[in-house]
């Protein structure tokens, strides 16, 4: 569980960066870091859904796996 907390961190500062360098650009007028910036940002939110929906997998996982512990005792 820890790790997945320090990889939605992570996801959270590149998120974050990726609007910054990708405003930036946009007003400096490098259109190509802007788009990169913009596919880079794609790729990151596309990460952080598929975490997000491991993460509720696990916990499911996890309360089946309570229930049925208390249902023995």
């Amino acid at each position: 569980m820890t790790k997945n907390f320090i990889f939605n961190i992570a996801l959270n500062l590149l998120i974050v960066a990726a609007v910054y360098y990708g405003y930036k650009a946009y007003e400096a007028g490098n259109i190509l870091i802007s788009g990169l910036a913009i596919a880079l940002l794609v790729v990151f939110i596309f990460l952080k859904r598929v975490l997000f929906k491991k993460v509720q997998l696990d916990l499911k996982k996890e309360g089946e796996r309570r229930k049925t512990e208390q249902t023995k005792k």
